[in-house]
């Protein structure tokens, strides 16, 4: 990590992670924001998808071994490898590093600029978060590559964050306008990401088990990396091969909770009524063995490690934050602006927080849930010297723009107005992205090759 003065005002720091760059620019070579940025840089490293793979799976020239799972390759007349997420595409270039060429094919979707090459993997994008044509025709090719599986072939599944948008196939009568209609209103309203997929579910011939189903009769193992907290299988993607209904949110009772009876498609509404459809998801014979090589936990560790190698005393407050973002940013707003004093008598100087937070739209701009708890978050921190904080997310990407999330201090707030621009009314427009922008607030880092969930990082550091 690089931190360099560029002028009276501002600076850039740039680091160079594998194929990520990243490039921030804020207000003077703040100490406080190059701890933080440097500590990110950590965080995006250990959670990579290259660096996860090798620490959890090797072969020698008949086993491959996932973790202390060992799998007799010579029982099986192929290995096929599928998979969905915003990491499946880096996910799989390893995996066929590992395993070169007793890989003999198979088909992964990541989202548009995520793809990595490969030479034996099929490697499909399409849209995130809202499912677009290319996420039908992601359905279907892995529906017509797994068709030709038998009881003889191994069947990796590689799934990461984002998979429920990226690889669809809509049960009868459901239209790709009805999924983005759906998507859109729950997304819109905050539903989390366990309610919203519920409702994927339950629309879905490839979600709630219905990838093993395809695969069937094949051997299926199943590679997450987990974006969602506490880990459950059937939230994660949508639980592409978790065959089970248990701890399963009743999809309609999300619609209701939310008010969306009016709002989403009749196609829709009918089969989150129907019994039968919800029957069909129960548990049949298929077994399927699952893996989880990372998540935000892996995040935490890799933030504290780092700080403390910086000779900084860190302090995991959670991996579970969620709420509404900027709730949660006027919250942790007025936890950095205590830092400085609050935490004096223990020296703990960096504070980590975890987990994945929600934004209910109201307005028409553009921004991201890390852009808003940054904004919020701006506004009680003011004025505070020597501290920052970052809000970013581990995949690169902060809603539907090109940041990773933002970096503030107490300068910003008042940068803003020197532009002659207001947080409060970026707040209520869901507009924090040119504001940020604006003020050189933002952090870019492009495809990580990575995604557990979002980091919050606030840093206490002056100039020794």
């Amino acid at each position: 990590m690089t931190c360099f003065a560029a002028g009276p005002e501002w600076f850039r720091a740039e680091t160079t992670l594998g194929a990520v760059t990243m490039r921030t620019q804020g207000s003077r070579d703040t100490p406080a924001k190059c701890v933080a940025l440097s500590i990110y840089e950590h965080v995006l490293h250990a959670v990579n998808a290259e660096t996860l793979m090798r620490e959890a799976v090797r072969c020698d020239e008949r086993f491959l071994f996932i973790r202390d799972r060992a799998i007799d390759l010579s029982e099986f007349a192929s290995v096929n490898v599928f998979g969905a997420g915003k990491a499946s595409a880096a996910m799989a270039r390893t995996l066929e590093t590992i395993l070169g060429s007793r890989i003999a094919g198979g088909v992964v979707v990541t989202k548009y600029g995520h793809a990595e090459p490969t030479e034996r993997i099929r490697v499909l994008e399409a849209g995130h978060p809202v499912p677009d044509a290319q996420s039908l025709a992601a359905g279907q090719a892995i529906a017509q590559a797994a068709s030709a599986l038998g009881e003889h072939d191994l069947a990796l599944v590689l799934l990461s964050g984002g998979a429920s948008a990226l690889v669809e196939l809509p049960v009868g009568g459901v239209t790709l306008n009805d999924l983005q209609k759906t998507t859109d209103a729950l997304l819109r309203c905050g539903a989390t990401i366990d309610e919203l997929n519920a409702v994927r579910a339950a629309i879905s011939r490839i979600k709630a088990g219905g990838l093993a189903r395809l695969l069937a009769p094949a051997r299926v193992v199943c590679l997450v990396l987990s974006d969602v907290l506490g880990n459950p299988l059937h939230v994660i993607g949508s639980g592409p091969c978790w065959i089970s209904v248990e701890g399963v949110l009743d999809p309609w009772s999300v619609v209701r909770r939310y008010g969306l009876e009016n709002d989403i498609p009749s196609s829709v509404r009918r089969c989150l009524v129907s019994t039968e459809s919800r029957a069909s998801r129960l548990p049949g014979d298929l077994r399927v063995e699952h893996e989880i090589i990372g998540d935000i936990h892996t995040a935490t560790e890799a933030a504290a490690r780092a700080a403390v190698k910086a000779r900084h005393r860190p302090f995991v407050v959670t991996a579970s934050m969620r709420g509404e973002a900027r709730e949660i940013g006027r919250l942790l707003g007025g936890v950095a602006h205590d830092l400085p004093t609050g935490y004096e008598s223990s020296g703990v100087d960096v504070l980590v927080f975890a987990g994945e937070t929600t934004v209910t739209v109201r307005g028409d701009g553009r921004g991201g849930r890390c852009q808003e708890l940054a904004c919020a978050a701006a506004t009680i921190v003011q004025g505070v010297p020597d501290v920052a904080l970052l809000a970013a997310g581990t995949d690169g990407t902060d809603g539907p723009t090109d940041a990773a999330g933002a970096l503030v201090d107490g300068n910003t707030l008042r940068q803003t107005r020197e532009a002659g621009l207001s947080v409060e009314d970026a707040l209520a427009r869901n507009d924090c992205y040119p504001l940020l922008d604006a003020v050189n607030g933002l952090v870019r880092t492009g495809p990580t090759g990575s995604n557990v969930g979002d980091v919050v990082l606030i840093v206490h550091a002056s100039a020794r």
